[in-house]
């Protein structure tokens, strides 16, 4: 990001000598400034992860989130020396938010197996319906007049398969989560990650440590971003129906 000032300021210093600000120059500087967002991002997801220990529970996430981060860095500086079309980059932006999403969601899911055969069935389930949701998405970034070509019908199976991979998804952390409290164990789960254990010491005798209290549990972030993301799904799906039989 240093880098990227010291760039900022020389191509400040070029319009300033030449006495014109032209496109070429307008087109540096915002790809120095697209240099520095994701630079941004990916310090931020890096410190993140280090705080939520990411990287151990969520492996396969990390890596796919710092090949998109990369893909989308090139992808938006090509869209700006206009390498790519503008309706490109736009589909593949949507690509990159359906397939973050979705490996999101895949492997905090997978976290909850192993456990009851009820729930591994509910989430081996909600991959099916999930894998339809993103073909199907997949169909409605890529083709053109989408709404015209695939028909009010299609919209509605997708809204119909959106409202049960969010109530699956929704019905397994749930399921995990009850499992947990009844079976407590002291390693940490991205479901419910432990906070330091405090030690208070005893007014009786200050070189004794009070018993360790039991520790704070808190919900990984990106737990969190499932549950926002599913309750949208959810909602969308529904608003989706009711504005297809509205328009009918």
């Amino acid at each position: 990001m240093i880098g990227c000032l010291i760039a900022a300021a020389a191509l400040a210093v070029v319009t300033v000598l030449i006495g014109e600000f032209n496109e070429v120059l307008g087109r540096s500087l915002f790809t120095i400034a697209l240099i520095a967002l994701h630079c941004f991002i990916s310090f931020s997801f890096i410190v993140n992860n280090e705080k939520q220990k990411t990287f151990d529970s969520l492996t396969f996430f990390t890596n796919v989130t710092f090949i998109i981060i990369i893909l989308s860095f090139i992808t938006s500086v090509f869209g700006t020396w206009t390498i790519l079309a503008g309706w490109l980059v736009l589909k593949l932006y949507g690509v990159y938010f359906v397939l973050l999403f979705a490996t999101l969601h895949g492997e905090t899911l997978s976290k909850t197996t192993g456990k009851q055969s009820a729930i591994d069935n509910t989430v081996y389930a909600n991959y099916c319906f999930m894998f339809i949701v993103v073909v199907m998405l997949m169909m409605v970034i890529f083709l053109s007049d989408s709404a015209d070509v695939l028909g009010p019908i299609f919209y509605r199976f997708l809204a119909a398969f959106g409202i049960i991979d969010a109530t699956l998804t929704l019905i397994a952390i749930i399921a995990h989560k009850l499992y947990v409290q009844k079976h407590p164990t002291p390693k940490a789960t991205i479901f419910s990650m432990p906070l330091a254990l405090g030690q208070v010491a005893t007014n009786t005798n200050p070189g004794q440590l009070a018993p360790q209290q039991a520790p704070k549990r808190h919900m990984n972030i990106f737990v969190i971003l499932i549950l926002i993301y599913a309750g949208l799904q959810f909602l969308g799906a529904i608003v989706v129906g009711i504005l297809g039989k509205v328009s009918r």
